[in-house]
């Protein structure tokens, strides 16, 4: 099993890897390049205040994760707030090939990491990024069905326990698509 798993992890890593160049070339095209640079726009975004996102490698490998998902799901290519599902899993990658370091508070002066290192935080990151995102891919389609099916089940529920809740929001003329979005995002 262990054997099974070691060999696992390499093929997925390689096949990453081969991804990279294939995927993130310099010649784009017109949706290739928009994609690109809204997540271009979006990475100084991600965790602002937690200084390993702003070393310049984590946002690089973060760029690369981002873009090659979108490119290869072009069902719901890139979509705000996705870059947010992806930080948990570069975090915990970091943290354990550095166990020495409170990694989240490595910033962009004191950041050395070893490059192979985070050739493997990126390709870990990029596969447990595609299997969640599998399950939950029609909240990250355009117009966002799957969350908005959600805000209109969480609508009825707080209609069913808490009808007069309810009729507040609507008498202020509050739409739950307003404040629930993000909590569903």
């Amino acid at each position: 099993p262990e054997e099974s798993r070691a060999s696992t992890l390499h093929r997925k890593r390689q096949e990453y890897l081969t991804m990279v160049p294939t995927y993130f070339s310099a010649t784009r095209n017109d949706y290739e390049e928009a994609i690109y640079k809204q997540i271009h726009i979006d990475i100084p975004r991600t965790n602002p205040d937690v200084p390993l996102f702003q070393v310049k490698e984590v946002q690089e490998l973060l760029e690369r994760i981002l873009y090659i998902w979108s490119i290869r799901h072009p069902a719901s290519g890139y979509v705000q707030g996705i870059n947010d599902l992806v930080t948990p899993f570069i975090t915990v990658f970091m943290a354990d090939a550095y166990p020495e370091d409170d990694v989240l508070l490595v910033g962009p002066q004191e950041a050395k990491f070893d490059e192979a290192v985070l050739r493997e935080v990126e390709a870990d990151s990029y596969w447990c990024f595609s299997k969640l995102i599998d399950s939950i891919q029609d909240h990250y389609t355009f117009a966002q069905s799957g969350i908005q099916r959600l805000v209109r089940k969480l609508e009825e529920l707080v209609r069913r326990l808490d009808e007069p809740l309810w009729y507040a929001l609507r008498d202020e003329r509050l739409e739950f698509l307003q404040f629930a979005f993000r909590w569903m995002n």
